[in-house]
């Protein structure tokens, strides 16, 4: 029996070196690219968190407002206005 090779031929070692090269490129691409990703997802969390803060803020400051007017003598709306 004889050994056919379909007419594979095994790498050179130039070879060898070009698929390694291309193949650590091709990594940091993708992983640049999952840091980019990363990088907008954490960006626009904060961006929500800071306006859920302030929204927050502006709403216990209302609230404590309300309170204030709400139990002021002579003030319209107030617990002892007659």
């Amino acid at each position: 029996m004889t050994a056919q090779n379909y007419g594979w031929k095994p790498p050179t070692a130039a070879q060898r070196e070009a698929q390694r090269l291309f193949k650590e490129t091709g990594a940091q691409v993708v992983m640049s690219e999952y840091e980019r990703t990363q990088a907008a997802f954490h960006a626009n969390r904060e961006r929500l968190k800071a306006e859920r803060l302030a929204r927050e803020a502006e709403a216990t400051a209302r609230k404590h407002k309300n309170l204030i007017t709400a139990h002021s003598p002579n003030v319209h709306g107030g617990l002892r206005h007659r």
